[in-house]
């Protein structure tokens, strides 16, 4: 049996490029602040979300759009190879404003030619090419992943629980309190919990907590002190930071780190 593999690539500070080869990685329901084009290189993989399966296999991908909580299971550890490009800021604002609104997740399945431009913009993202030519190349791969979209997935309208959600996000590191959110949006909390889960997949405190290990994820990229990014993600202490952390991305901060 080959040894597991995990890797993180980044350029720019808007793009990640992430490589994983038969690696446990996080199956727990989870969250991207960045936009996620995923292809399977090996394997066949279930994507679940709002409690509805999608099946993956090899020459298959995906986009996800930021704040939609996911879960990614493969069939066979050890037979599955994915590669995942996250794209942050301005790449990720153009091709979400390229997007339907109401596209929250879109599936495609790639032809060969599609599917060797991805595995080739990995290539050409981690050369010594100039930044001209990476930029071209990652905006036309994009284009191209986005005209093969075959399958949309259209969530639910609720405008209120968007408005909680977006409250939630702008609050996420303060303390925060089911009342004070009913009275903040005037409604009941017993409805809230049940709409927002219906329409999340998660509970409001749940969404709290991915938002802080996302936030975490982001601090650790330039931060070793674990107990200053423990306190800076909104966590009790190291311990409690570790604990949920491992539980949402499959790794330790530590693992995390050297990941990157």
């Amino acid at each position: 049996m080959g040894k597991s593999k995990f890797e993180t690539t980044r350029f720019y500070d808007m793009i990640e490029v992430k490589i994983n080869d038969s690696h446990p990685h996080a199956y727990k329901p989870h969250l991207h602040s960045e936009l996620a084009i995923g292809i399977i290189e090996k394997g066949d993989t279930v994507l679940t979300i709002n409690e509805v399966d999608y099946e993956f296999g090899e020459g298959d991908a995906v986009i996800i759009m930021p704040y939609v909580v996911h879960n990614c299971q493969p069939k066979d550890i050890h037979n599955w190879s994915f590669t995942m490009i996250y794209l942050e800021d301005s790449f990720r604002d153009a091709l979400a404003d390229a997007l339907s609104p109401d596209l929250k997740i879109g599936i495609a399945k790639l032809g060969q030619s599609e599917y060797n431009k991805i595995k080739n913009l990995t290539s050409i993202l981690k050369s010594e090419r100039d930044d001209f030519l990476k930029e071209v190349e990652i905006i036309d791969c994009i284009n191209t992943i986005v005209d093969s979209i075959e399958v949309r997935i259209s969530k639910e309208h609720d405008l209120v629980m968007e408005r909680i959600r977006v409250y939630i996000e702008a609050h996420f590191l303060d303390s925060l309190s089911l009342d004070e959110i009913a009275t903040e949006f005037d409604f009941n909390k017993f409805n809230l919990i049940r709409r927002f889960k219906r329409l999340y997949n998660v509970t409001p405190s749940a969404y709290q907590l991915q938002l802080k290990v996302n936030h975490a994820k982001h601090l650790l990229k330039s931060e070793n002190n674990l107990v200053k990014v423990a306190l800076e993600a909104g966590f009790y202490d190291q311990a409690h930071f570790s604990k949920e952390f491992k539980k949402a991305t499959g790794m330790t901060p530590f693992q995390y780190i050297k990941a990157e």
